[in-house]
């Protein structure tokens, strides 16, 4: 069982079938949810539903492919890293009893030599191990031998990660708030049907679009405050520049036309003389005996961009269209010109509370810290026994195998 638990082949089957199990959590969409209870057979919706695929990343099986790997995770680091720190702590320190063959290169030096030579280990920071066997030093060298435990905080950020993530996803949430001018709320909803209160209310006291010269627009924002009791905090959110207050962030992901209290105006005339009024969708413009209505409005209409669909009644002539600015419709001795568009928005608001952020960042980068130090940090191990000779020279002997990586 340990060697199941601990087993690098364990760690890989996990993260293939986590990263196959992020596939339904990236293309499902509530709308594909939509389609196929509408399309599918009782039995498929049953699978559907047990399998929780339309919020697979907290579904029971993938939370237990995290917990799964985190167990291998934790097992690995508890299997390897004693006989890791032992190996490069107390390396093995025997003397052999002949140093001879191929296994040793040898060089013969007086003491100024030994002396020089430490200088040099010294200079070059190498870690050193030693241990005296009578009137041999036995010695074992080491450079940039903590890379080793480099896996070991690699480990522990995955973990971090992985906890917080779960404390995320089970203590925080994302919601958005659909906020219309000059009104509040402080109740956010997701596309899961889920809601929930915040401990205070956001209030939008305009929303704000500012084009370019040539039309296109360039930034939309939201001017509003934060109503804390009798505490007002005012803010400016829009596109990546959000608002933060009592670890709850806000940001600006999007708008959409307020229809109910947008206004426009309308002319009708005939033979020089005609009516002006400012209408809201649903409200009648009459002249003379031709009656309009408001129907709907657009800022999408092919080719015209902003258009109002209108319902015309002209004794037995009745009959709807859209018009748009500057291109007035004739019905008859009329002609009908919407002559401006006053538009009233509506701002979309993301509401997200993510408890271990911050933390989560700081074990991301500490992660990629050590992914780092253990791909390129350079080990290196040498072996090396210094025996007194006759003429009071000594031998060193090295051996041949050095540990390089």
């Amino acid at each position: 069982m340990k060697n199941i638990l601990a087993s690098f082949k364990t760690a890989i089957i996990l993260l293939v079938l986590i990263v196959i199990g992020l596939i339904p959590g990236t293309y499902i969409t509530p709308k594909f949810t939509e389609h196929f209870y509408a399309a599918a057979s009782p039995l498929m919706i049953n699978i559907y539903n047990f399998l929780q695929l339309s919020d697979s990343y907290h579904s029971w099986w993938f939370i237990t492919l995290i917990a799964l790997l985190l167990i291998n995770i934790i097992a690995c680091s508890i299997y390897r890293f004693p006989s890791l720190y032992k190996m490069l702590t107390k390396p093995s320190l025997k003397v052999p009893k002949k140093f001879g063959g191929n296994s040793f290169s040898a060089l013969t030096v007086n003491k100024n030599g030994v002396e020089r030579l430490f200088r040099r280990i010294k200079k070059r920071r190498y870690h050193i191990i030693e241990r005296k066997e009578g009137e041999t030093r036995n010695i074992v060298l080491q450079f940039g031998r903590w890379r080793h435990f480099s896996v070991f905080f690699i480990h522990l950020s995955i973990i971090t990660i992985a906890v917080l993530g779960a404390t995320t996803a089970f203590v925080g949430f994302k919601g958005y708030l659909t906020l219309p001018d000059g009104t509040s709320s402080n109740i956010w909803h997701n596309n899961k049907n889920q809601s929930g209160n915040l401990p205070f209310y956001i209030k939008n006291n305009y929303f704000e679009i500012t084009h370019y010269r040539t039309g296109q627009i360039k930034a939309f924002i939201t001017h509003g405050e934060a109503i804390y009791g009798s505490k007002i905090i005012p803010f400016e959110i829009k596109v990546n520049h959000p608002f933060v207050y009592k670890n709850i962030w806000f940001y600006q992901t999007g708008w959409d036309i307020d229809k109910a209290n947008s206004t426009f105006v309308v002319n009708i005339s005939s033979d020089g003389t005609g009516k002006t009024k400012t209408l809201k969708l649903g409200s009648s413009l009459t002249y003379k005996d031709i009656d309009l209505k408001l129907i709907n409005y657009t800022n999408r209409f092919p080719k015209f961009g902003d258009a109002v669909l209108v319902e015309v009644k002209k004794g037995n002539f009745d009959r709807s269209g859209w018009i748009s600015p500057g291109y007035p419709v004739n019905v008859g001795d009329f002609t009908i010109e919407l002559q401006r568009i006053i538009p009233r928005y509506v701002t979309i608001i993301q509401a997200s509370k993510t408890p271990g952020a911050f933390f989560m960042l700081i074990a991301l980068y500490g992660g990629i810290f050590f992914t780092m130090v253990g791909l390129f940090l350079p080990y290196r191990r040498h072996h090396l026994f210094i025996v007194p000779i006759e003429n009071g020279k000594y031998r060193i002997y090295k051996r041949r195998k050095s540990i390089k990586g």
